[in-house]
């Protein structure tokens, strides 16, 4: 079976690389429909050894579309879903702060069984590196301890903002180290050799919209409303990758050795050993598929918690590379 495929935000960091990973991946594209924002000039780009002009949102045709991919922010219409509802069309919407962040969350490692049951129409979530990370780390784990209560600390890189992200730390370096100031532009204070203690804007409960939304996934994907998140997420001087730091309370008393045996047993985790040499965002998980997890110890004082970091490529199993999956999960859904 080969599909129509749209993606919106196609030069995007996200889109460039779901193409990217289309095309390597083999997945069964009979035709490509690309498109940005109306205010991007338009132009063309390669994809399966054939140029592909991007059109703008207005103008971009969904009929026949059996997979959407949503890159940008704000791209994704009522519109645009009604139209892929009509036909039988899915949505895979890469941006977590897009109104179908409430759709159903997948990360096929964690819940493939939502891509077996939701209905044909739908909008499917692929969530943010921070949670594809958290959950892929945890999911084995929370199943056999009953984990009550985590917190997570979520270090993102500014390509989790996109191509101004990228531009920006990498001005405010430049200028910095030639004695100038670092002038910053995007951010709303200077990103370079510094650390940002939020990421977006402060609801008024004092979370960021961030925060707020990686608890509600997480949950959804652990499949546990009563699990108690704490999150806090900062702004790392780091242009590509995403670490999370979790520490876990439990039901059940846990044990070392079952627990690295647990995520050895995971598809798409590299278990770091524990004699291995630090894993990192930049050394370790930069332009890798999977979920590396490293500190992995009891808690000091009590048996009944753990610790550890998990890192991932944000632009690969952290974004695109996970809706790909979803994808694939898809095909044997549309008629």
């Amino acid at each position: 079976m080969s599909i129509v495929i749209a993606v919106l935000g196609a030069t995007s960091l996200l889109g460039e690389n779901l193409l990217e990973i289309l095309d390597d991946r083999k997945f069964p594209v009979s035709s490509v429909r690309l498109a940005d924002s109306d205010d991007k000039e338009a132009r063309g780009v390669m994809f399966a050894g054939h140029a592909v002009r991007i059109t703008t949102l207005s103008k971009l045709d969904l009929s026949g579309v059996g997979i959407l991919f949503n890159c940008m922010s704000g791209g994704l219409s009522a519109d645009m879903q009604a139209q892929m509802s009509a036909q039988g069309g899915f949505v895979i919407d890469l941006t977590p702060s897009s109104e179908s962040a409430q759709a159903h969350c997948a990360v096929p490692e964690v819940n493939p069984e939502v891509l077996e049951s939701v209905a044909s129409g739908s909008v499917i979530c692929s969530p943010g590196a921070a949670v594809v990370a958290a959950s892929v780390a945890l999911a084995a784990l929370h199943r056999r301890y009953q984990i009550l209560r985590l917190n997570v600390t979520s270090l993102s890189s500014v390509a989790s903002v996109g191509h101004d992200g990228i531009k920006a730390l990498a001005g405010e370096t430049a200028r910095l180290l030639n004695g100038r100031d670092a002038e910053p532009e995007y951010f709303s204070r200077q990103v370079a050799f510094n650390l940002l203690p939020q990421t977006g804007e402060i609801l008024e409960s004092g979370y960021t919209l961030n925060e707020w939304q990686l608890a509600d996934q997480l949950r959804e994907l652990l499949a546990d409303d009563q699990l108690e998140i704490a999150v806090s997420e900062l702004q790392v001087p780091l242009f590509y990758g995403q670490a999370v730091v979790v520490h876990a309370e439990t039901q059940h008393k846990v044990a070392l050795d079952e627990m690295r045996e647990l995520l050895g047993e995971v598809a798409g985790v590299y278990l770091a050993r524990p004699d291995e040499e630090p894993l990192t965002p930049v050394s370790t998980a930069a332009g890798k598929d999977e979920v590396f997890i490293s500190r992995l110890r009891v808690d000091r004082d009590s048996a009944n918690g753990f610790s550890l970091c998990a890192l991932t490529d944000n632009l690969r199993k952290g974004g695109a590379l996970n809706a790909v999956q979803i994808a694939e999960g898809l095909i044997g859904r549309l008629g």
